[in-house]
């Protein structure tokens, strides 16, 4: 794939994500990736534990650890900045890759909190791949045990 066809398919990415905003929207839903950070609070005290290299299934990607990529992602992870920004042609390049030879190979790290999991680096990469149908994704995991109550 050339960086002509890849700049394509990430028109068609946002499309998907503005799309995917606008319905969320509708239904008076979030329209970002929800934020761990904000879901554990300030004073969380949990356990984290490495569990290491593993499968991740797309479908419980819900969210970033930190908020400050959420802006640029749909609810679903698809891009929403414009073809010229830095992030676009970043995700295109990572595109490209993924359609040649070379592949996406790098593992995400991500943290897993009650059976749900939240990118801490690798937004981009995961989001390539979710555009082209990817149903898991390789993670370096940090697991979250929740306060004990």
């Amino acid at each position: 794939m050339n960086f002509l066809e890849a700049r394509e398919e990430y028109l068609k990415a946002k499309r998907l994500a503005q799309k995917e905003t606008r319905m969320l929207r509708l239904q008076g839903k979030e329209t970002e990736p929800a934020v761990l950070d904000d879901i554990l609070g300030e004073g969380f005290t949990g356990t984290t534990i490495e569990v290491g290299l593993v499968n991740i299934p797309v479908a419980k990607i819900v969210g970033t650890k930190t908020a400050g990529r959420i802006t640029v992602f749909s609810a679903g992870f698809m891009p929403l900045m414009d073809e010229e920004t830095e992030f676009a042609q970043k995700w295109m390049h990572l595109c490209a890759s993924h359609m040649s030879d070379e592949g996406i190979r790098s593992p995400i790290i991500c943290y897993e909190y009650l059976g749900k999991f939240y990118i801490q680096e690798g937004n981009k990469r995961l989001s390539v791949l979710k555009y082209f149908g990817a149903s898991q994704i390789q993670g370096i995991v940090y697991r979250i045990m929740p306060e004990y109550s």
